[in-house]
């Protein structure tokens, strides 16, 4: 499971979809890859196995990932360069869609009517990240996931997310 989390990782740091593969030929070509030295990853997955083991994880288990790294960055003065306006942050918000299919779905799924009368289903989340005028680095957080809500009569949105949930989380740490 570890291998799996680090090449996953490695996907989002490396910013390129392919780079476990390209590692993968590299190791076949040149008899190593990267891999270790970089990621610590002992034996590179497939992007298959990686997506299988990781769609069981709850995305919330996470959070204290975040937490953890926000609550270094705190303690080594690391916000200083994020504070405006009397110590206030600006955090960005953007509105992603990660999953849509006319075919699969499941609960955790919104839905749209499009206008050929075909529905979508899809997954989406609102992404915070921490800006500052300025400054060329920026903090991500924790992203809360748009799903469709217990009783609630429409189905969920960025602006219930950001007001009702990312908001009261940044107040209550």
């Amino acid at each position: 499971m570890v291998d799996i989390g680090l090449s996953a990782f490695s996907m989002f740091f490396m910013q390129h979809e392919s780079f476990l593969f390209a590692q993968r030929r590299m190791e076949e070509s040149q008899g190593a890859s990267n891999c270790p030295r970089l990621f610590g990853i002992k034996a590179i997955p497939s992007d298959n196995h990686i997506l299988t083991l990781l769609d069981q994880v709850s995305p919330y288990s996470f959070q204290p990932c975040f937490d953890q790294a926000l609550a270094e960055i705190r303690q080594q003065d690391g916000l200083k360069p994020f504070e405006q306006l009397g110590g206030r942050v600006v955090i960005a918000l953007d509105g992603v869609e990660y999953f849509c299919s006319q075919k699969l779905g499941c609960k955790q799924c919104s839905t749209r009517r499009r206008s050929n009368g075909k529905n979508d289903n899809f997954h989406s989340m609102l992404s915070a990240t921490m800006v500052a005028p300025g400054h060329n680095m920026v903090l991500p957080l924790m992203p809360e996931f748009i799903t469709p809500q217990d009783r609630a009569e429409k189905q969920d949105c960025e602006r219930n997310v950001a007001c009702l949930r990312i908001l009261q989380r940044s107040q209550h740490p």
